[in-house]
């Protein structure tokens, strides 16, 4: 049973690739990845499905190449969600302890979390996460897990993510045509921050950015809970379009333009660096200084991360953490990105990555894979999750057995 593996399976649905990763785990919840499929991610933006048959077929092309490599076949994953019409807000839930001795059970936490989801929504939304921050017992606050305290009066405060049924479906309904059963459905950026975060940084308090292609997303974690999650509709795609106009090129020339010659500071590029070009026509050629270059770069990447700062004042947790800010995702490796984030955050800033270790799983160690890797290992506290529900509901199961045994 100790060398008992358990196969997983987590799909990042992106504006800019799709990526599918198959791998196995142990006991000690260590990541063995089996299998990496990617696809340019055509059906997608800004995180929403805009074309369900292009979707299901890059989609297709990512699980194929994961399956190909590892020589395993799925059928079942854990899937990402992002985009605009998610919200986060922060709730309150209250109940009185039922039983005589007025200790807190499972059933107490139930109630005061169901509680705390008793918010008018209209018929188009979900709450799609409860995440508790803490509990307070009577007049006793900052308490993480209140089960077998005594007291009268249960108090949670959770941070409620609320999403849009109808783009759910559209994705899920992807993920349906492709033949897979959904294991659970996550927020993006609470995923991303189960592969780039750590135990301190989340509880001494840290905000995670992840700049991906079409959307900017925001977790913000002070002592151990989530306090607020945004979603800003502005990511690198925008860069590579203020690029592709300021220099007359296609969005392909752009983008090529930006990941090799890129810099987020204006004042740190080369005046004297000479790039070649092409024009729109993909012909004639032009010649740009990177400093030119950088002054189609430095504005935009500026305003996604004021926009972002802004974001993270509505936690109420002030501005500045023990940890500062890390940044993540595919627009964190445009060079300089953490010189202007440390102008505009006044903090330090850090680049978020996965750590994995051995084999093919290395190859992951990037912060464009870092949602991918963190739907994994939130997938293995889900099924943890249910293991031990099933193992609770069974031990249930076998004391009864025992007592009717005795009585009998």
């Amino acid at each position: 049973m100790k060398n008992e593996k358990t196969l997983i399976s987590a799909i990042d649905i992106g504006t800019s690739k799709i990526c599918v990763l198959i791998a196995n785990y142990g006991q000690n919840n260590s990541i063995e990845i089996l299998g990496i499929g990617q696809s340019k991610s055509i059906g997608i933006n800004k995180g929403i499905v805009v074309n369900i048959n292009e979707t299901v077929n890059a989609i297709n092309n990512a699980i194929e190449e994961a399956e190909n490599q590892s020589g395993e076949k799925i059928d079942s994953c854990t899937i990402g969600i992002s985009g605009e019409h998610i919200r986060g807000i922060n709730n309150i839930g209250v109940i009185m302890v039922k039983s005589n001795n007025q200790e807190i059970d499972n059933n107490d936490i139930k109630r005061v979390l169901k509680h705390a989801q008793t918010i008018t929504l209209p018929l188009e939304k979900r709450i799609l996460h409860v995440l508790s921050q803490n509990y307070k017992v009577d007049d006793q606050t900052g308490i993480k897990d209140p089960l077998g305290m005594i007291g009268h009066r249960l108090e949670t405060k959770v941070h409620l993510v609320i999403s849009e049924v109808a783009r759910e479906r559209n994705i899920t309904k992807c993920i349906d045509q492709v033949g897979l059963d959904i294991n659970n459905i996550v927020l993006n950026p609470l995923a991303t921050s189960y592969s780039v975060l750590d135990k301190n940084e989340k509880n001494l308090g840290i905000a995670l950015i992840d700049i991906g292609a079409g959307t900017t997303e925001i977790i913000v974690y002070t002592d151990d809970g989530v306090q607020h999650t945004g979603i800003i509709p502005l990511g690198g795609n925008n860069i590579t379009l203020d690029i592709a106009h300021g220099v007359q090129t296609t969005i392909e020339n752009a983008e090529k333009l930006k990941k090799d010659y890129g810099i987020a500071k204006e004042a740190l590029a080369n005046p004297e660096e000479i790039i070649n070009i092409k024009d729109i026509n993909d012909n004639e050629v032009k010649n740009l200084t990177q400093k030119e270059l950088a002054s189609f770069i430095e504005p935009r990447m500026e305003e996604i991360l004021m926009l972002a700062k802004a974001e993270i004042r509505k936690c109420g947790q002030g501005e500045v953490f023990t940890f500062g800010i890390k940044l993540t995702g595919g627009g964190a490796l445009l060079k300089n990105a953490i010189d202007l984030a440390n102008n505009i955050f006044f903090q330090p800033v850090k680049l978020g990555k996965p750590n994995l270790s051995g084999g093919i799983s290395e190859n992951l160690n990037n912060p464009i894979y870092a949602t991918a890797v963190g739907l994994l290992k939130y997938s293995i506290i889900y099924k943890n999750d249910m293991l031990n529900e099933k193992l609770s509901i069974s031990n249930i199961y076998n004391s009864l057995k025992k007592i009717i045994k005795e009585i009998f």
